[in-house]
């Protein structure tokens, strides 16, 4: 009986023998994201796409299936064999991302409750930066356009990788909160009411403050990209040699959280389990107690689609940028210096507002959704006014638009969710936001793609994304945050007991 006492005593007496959190543990934290952001911001969102379009087009035929296709064509309209039939070229990366998000679900159960077990947290966040690092230099591989496949099977890695760091990466914002000094003094000294607003601000500082240099770095890089680009010519090659110095970027970058970064380890795998299934068992357990859990699940829904309409609006902007509004590489590249810089600003911009106004982090979501909405919106006036992305110069307002909303909408977003999170279970529960984040974009890629393939005109894909806002920001305001984070407390004390019940049995027989 002595022993089970101490086996429950376990989180008190962890509790208090953690180490507080450093300033340069938390550059360390910060630093991953300087390292990792910019192929996300760079190589997912700008490059990639653009490669994977162009040469796809340069392999292609017109819609004869015979002629080749002509891209210096404005608005050209051209086929790529796609497996046993032919997909327009502008939707082929829609595709692509769609297969690489998808089987990033498979990656991210099968690792994810592992990780709160040991050092492998710290483990596999810099096995996957190794791996999806290497995996994006090689996309220079792709040396002529009927090797596009290869673009696509490298960047389908690299996409994967990167989805599986940054949900390790994620999964320190509630540990790197929970033992911050001013956390902590307010636990032992404070109300409350004084510990919950303190934990909440100093979470949505982290994350934000390490939003914001991802896509600082992110910016350096995409100008250092768009050097490359426009001194080589703005051809296909030149993209490749930029998405590998993103590449190279995060490889290089990556060695200060493997130096500086604590481990924070968790306890060992329980007594009889085995690394190879235990993540799905775990995983399957906890969708079987959902309804133990219904504030985060619920959350869980909301961002399903949010996420999802969010990355999908980045990639048909850029598509809707060049095939419609007829903008260059340079021009999409400046595009796309502007919205991370935006987004960096606006991250910083939002934590004042909130700061200043006292606003909980789900009032913060809700305002930020209800902005986001009224970008669907401007591009659906399209079809029956003067205006609605119809002119170049509205492509540069939108990109300053979605830039100080993007990054601040994740931040919030991941900071919510990390305060439902039962303690310990981190990254088991970041597996599920990544599969809802990353995992979850393939549907919009999807849908997008199937439209314009039916219709040849891109601005019908608004329809699907307004839907997929405007659900959402109905849905997270029925979110009870008090209740969630309650539930999250039972729900810890309970699986903690069902973990260790078969070892009270062997003290119990050994007694």
């Amino acid at each position: 009986m002595d022993d089970q006492k101490k086996v429950e005593n376990f989180d008190m007496e962890a509790e208090h023998s953690a180490s507080l959190v450093t300033k340069a543990e938390l550059r360390a934290w910060y630093s991953y994201s300087w390292a990792i952001e910019p192929f996300s911001v760079s190589a997912m969102s700008v490059f990639i796409p653009l490669i994977l379009e162009s040469l796809a087009a340069e392999a292609g035929f017109k819609q004869d299936l015979v002629t080749p296709c002509d891209t210096s064509e404005t608005g050209y309209v051209c086929v790529v064999k796609f497996g046993s039939r032919y997909i327009d070229t502008n939707t082929y990366s829609l595709y692509i991302r769609a297969f690489a998000v998808a089987a990033q679900a498979i990656v991210f159960i099968s690792c994810g409750a592992i990780a709160d077990h040991g050092n492998w947290r710290k483990i596999l966040l810099l096995f996957f930066a190794v791996l999806g690092s290497i995996s994006g230099i090689c996309i220079l591989a792709a040396y002529k356009p009927d090797l596009y496949w290869v673009v696509a099977l490298t960047s389908s890695v690299a996409t994967i990788c990167f989805g599986a760091s940054f949900l390790f990466y994620s999964a320190y914002i509630p540990t790197l909160t929970r033992y911050h000094p001013e956390v902590v003094q307010m636990r032992v000294n404070g109300s409350s009411t004084e510990y919950l607003e303190t934990s909440e601000r100093i979470a949505n500082g982290i994350s934000g403050k390490g939003m914001a240099w991802g896509y600082f770095a992110g910016v350096l890089v995409l100008i250092i990209g768009a050097v490359i680009v426009f001194f080589m010519g703005s051809s296909v090659f030149s993209m490749q040699i930029a998405c590998a110095f993103s590449s190279v970027w995060w490889l290089v970058f990556s060695y200060v959280p493997l130096k500086w970064l604590k481990p924070r380890p968790g306890p060992p795998l329980p007594e009889g389990e085995r690394y190879i299934l235990y993540s799905w068992k775990k995983v399957f357990r906890t969708l079987c107690h959902a309804p133990k859990l219904g504030q985060i699940f619920v959350f869980l829904l909301s961002w399903f689609f949010v996420s999802d309409a969010i990355n999908t609006i980045t990639s048909v902007s850029i598509l809707f940028a060049k095939t419609t509004l007829g903008l260059g590489y340079v021009e999409l590249l400046i595009a796309g210096v502007i919205v991370p810089l935006c987004a960096g600003i606006g991250n910083m911009g939002w934590l004042f507002i909130q700061r200043t106004f006292r606003l909980s982090t789900k009032r913060m979501i809700v305002i930020i959704l209800s902005l986001y909405i009224l970008l669907p919106i401007y591009g659906l006036l399209g079809f029956v006014a003067p205006f609605g992305v119809k002119y170049k110069v509205e492509a540069w307002i939108l990109c300053v638009w979605i830039g100080l909303l993007l990054g601040a909408a994740q931040s919030y977003c991941r900071v919510l969710f990390s305060e439902l999170i039962p303690r310990g279970k981190e990254n088991e529960f970041f597996s599920l936001y990544q599969i809802t984040d990353k995992g979850s974009a393939w549907i919009g890629p999807l849908i997008t793609g199937a439209i314009t393939d039916a219709t040849k005109e891109l601005r019908y894909s608004f329809w699907p994304l307004l839907a997929m806002l405007f659900f959402p920001l109905i849905v997270i305001m029925t979110v009870n945050v008090v209740k969630g984070k309650a539930q999250a407390e039972r729900f810890e004390q309970e699986d903690f007991k069902e973990d260790h019940h078969g070892h009270f049995h062997h003290i119990h027989q050994d007694d």
